[in-house]
């Protein structure tokens, strides 16, 4: 691989990695908002708010 190549894909996987971490840090902060996970991992898991905080 070439420098450009390599350094293409390290922006590439600082973005995602800093996505995720952002949606975990914004979930994390909010006490109304806890991570459930359904069918035992398989499904997936996913956010769910318990309040009326105007997300989703």
């Amino acid at each position: 691989m070439d420098r450009q190549t390599k350094a293409t894909l390290w922006i590439a996987f600082i973005v995602i990695t800093s996505y995720f971490v952002w949606f975990y840090l914004d979930c994390a902060m909010d006490e109304a908002c806890h991570f459930v996970c359904e069918g035992n991992g398989r499904r997936g898991c996913h956010t769910q708010w318990t309040s009326d905080t105007g997300k989703p």
